[in-house]
């Protein structure tokens, strides 16, 4: 089986719950949603894999990508995007070495049933102002992803949130209502470079709900991938 990927690198985990721990980052192209803020190119003839200091053609194979999972010494294997939903079939051809470190829009639950075996769940919630499209269809989605790939004894699954420069707080917590069962946390990731006055706010409120964090993009601040 083969995939469509940007690159192949190893850093630290820059968002989150888990920042700092070591990672082997497997990101793939293409995205059934369109953020704003987004920073990832949508698709590429090529494959940057740093890890082995080489370009390769799309599409990869898993023979390929296991290799490097089962060579690597580190905390998990991060699959991102892109969304890796949409390439569910070929992680689920991954055996499983290493803990696997999903990164997701949670908008496809389809999808988000065969990948159950996940150990870690870095969900997101997006909100209406991120520019996309049938917001409450997305919404709804999200809720059933969280549902499918909720945090239990095995896995590990919170939610992030990313939060433009406006926002509306009490949609934002109308809809963490809905989640707050199936993670054991929030964090609040503002864009890069916003103001923290309203997120502040916000982190109040939802503290009631369950922890809540606010975590900016460390791995920007540091100057790593």
């Amino acid at each position: 089986m083969r995939a469509n990927l940007i690159e192949i690198f190893k850093s630290i985990q820059g968002e989150g719950y888990y920042i700092g721990v070591k990672q082997l980052f497997i990101r793939f192209s293409g995205c059934n949603l369109n953020c704003y803020y987004c920073d990832t190119p949508k698709s590429s003839e090529i494959c940057l894999d740093y890890v082995g200091n080489k370009k390769i053609l799309n599409p990869v194979s898993t023979s390929y990508v296991q290799e490097l999972i089962d060579e690597s010494k580190v905390h998990s294997i991060c699959f991102t995007g892109g969304e890796p939903l949409l390439q569910a079939d070929f992680i689920t051809s991954l055996k499983k070495t290493r803990p696997f470190y999903l990164e997701s829009n949670m908008t496809l639950p389809e999808k988000a049933k065969k990948l159950r075996f996940v150990d870690y769940v870095a969900g997101d919630l997006k909100v209406k102002e991120s520019g996309i499209s049938d917001y409450q269809t997305v919404l709804e989605n999200t809720v059933k992803c969280f549902r499918i790939l909720k945090n239990t004894r095995k896995r590990k699954t919170f939610c992030k949130i990313v939060l433009p420069g406006k926002f509306d707080e009490e949609e934002i917590l109308n809809s963490a209502e809905q989640i707050r069962k199936y993670v054991f946390g929030f964090v609040l990731q503002p864009v890069f470079g916003s103001r923290l006055e309203k997120i502040l706010k916000l982190q109040d409120k939802m503290i009631e709900l369950a922890d809540t964090r606010v975590i900016p993009q460390v791995h920007k601040y540091l100057g790593v991938r």
